[in-house]
């Protein structure tokens, strides 16, 4: 029997065993992942917990310890039984497979391994692995769950009432991995201020700020002032994700033709934190991220500067869309202009 009769036999069967009344809650993909490994990767063997390593390339690299240091900087590409990318942060990839955006952020992935974060099956795969060296998995569904327990038997027995998960695909490429995520930025925080920013000092921890150009008044605005800026926010490695500036959206392929390029309006407030951008002289704008908000505070009349913090005081740990990943650290070229009439 070929793979596709075989595939299509083990389809048959997973049905019928999803229609009975007794059926495990992942009887149907236990039947066809079961199928599908048999057929294409006979001599796999799984490991304890039911994932199987099909690639193992190790860099000879420090061996990583998940105990020690649950932070991982991964490269990676999800994919189905089938072979379709559902997930890429790899550039080249994603060009391949035609689901290249320019505006997406294509870089190591920070992932936390932990239970009720990561899924059962990928710290599985993760485990073991050396420093630099890659992997391809095979994750059965029921290990896609963040979920933890004690026996491998007891994943196929509960499944997550508002999630439908999928027998997967993973190849990992681990970068590094740290015991201390927000240390880490600071870190390369110091390599790009040093880089790029003539080494200026932090002014708090995890903040810095570099003047591009003199004010026109070196006393401070008086609090309540509404004063307006031109930005642009980058990630550490150049790319644009925000700005005000019609041209640089263009350039860096971000351009709307649904948001209005001009400058925004600032209410200042002598807390930062209650700093508000945009709005109107009729209608309030919002508070925004703290990193963003302490550069404004610091900023005096038609002064032009650049700041760059870590995560702490940006989107933390969610990171923002496929834009800005989980703790990034920032910068932003900031300017005071006048109102754009």
């Amino acid at each position: 029997m070929n793979r596709n009769l075989t595939l299509a036999a083990a389809a048959i069967m997973a049905v019928s065993c999803a229609k009975s009344e007794k059926a495990e809650p992942y009887a149907s993909e236990e039947v066809f992942f079961n199928a599908w490994m048999e057929v294409r990767h006979p001599d796999a063997v799984p490991t304890s917990l039911g994932t199987y390593i099909l690639e193992d390339v190790e860099s000879g690299g420090e061996v990583y310890d998940a105990d020690k240091q649950p932070y991982v900087f991964v490269r990676y590409t999800v994919t189905d039984l089938e072979g379709s990318v559902t997930s890429t942060n790899v550039e080249r990839v994603a060009q391949q497979v035609g689901i290249y955006d320019k505006s997406y952020y294509y870089g190591p992935a920070v992932w936390i391994v932990a239970e009720d974060i990561l899924p059962a099956g990928v710290e599985d795969m993760l485990r073991g692995m050396s420093i630099g060296g890659r992997r391809k998995a095979a994750i059965p569904a029921w290990l896609m769950t963040t979920k933890r327990y004690s026996k491998a038997s007891e994943y196929l027995r509960h499944k997550d009432k508002e999630s439908s998960y999928a027998n997967s695909i993973y190849e990992v490429e681990l970068v590094a991995s740290t015991s201390d995520i927000l240390k880490s930025e600071v870190d390369s925080l110091e390599k790009f201020t040093h880089k790029y920013l003539d080494g200026v000092d932090s002014l708090s921890y995890g903040f810095y700020y570099k003047q591009l150009k003199e004010p026109t008044d070196t006393n401070a605005f008086p609090s309540d002032t509404t004063v307006y800026i031109n930005y642009t926010g980058r990630l550490l490695n150049g790319q644009v994700f925000d700005t005000t500036i019609e041209d640089t959206a263009k350039f860096y392929g971000i351009y709307s033709s649904s948001k209005t390029y001009k400058p925004q309006m600032v209410k200042l407030n002598e807390t930062y934190t209650e700093i508000t951008l945009g709005g109107s002289s009729s209608s309030d704008g919002s508070t925004t991220i703290d990193g963003f908000a302490y550069c404004l505070s610091k900023l005096k009349s038609y002064e032009k500067g650049i700041c760059a913090f870590y995560s702490a005081l940006g989107y933390k740990y969610s990171g923002s869309g496929n834009v800005i990943p989980k703790f990034a650290p920032l910068t932003f070229e900031i300017e005071i202009v006048d109102k754009e009439e």
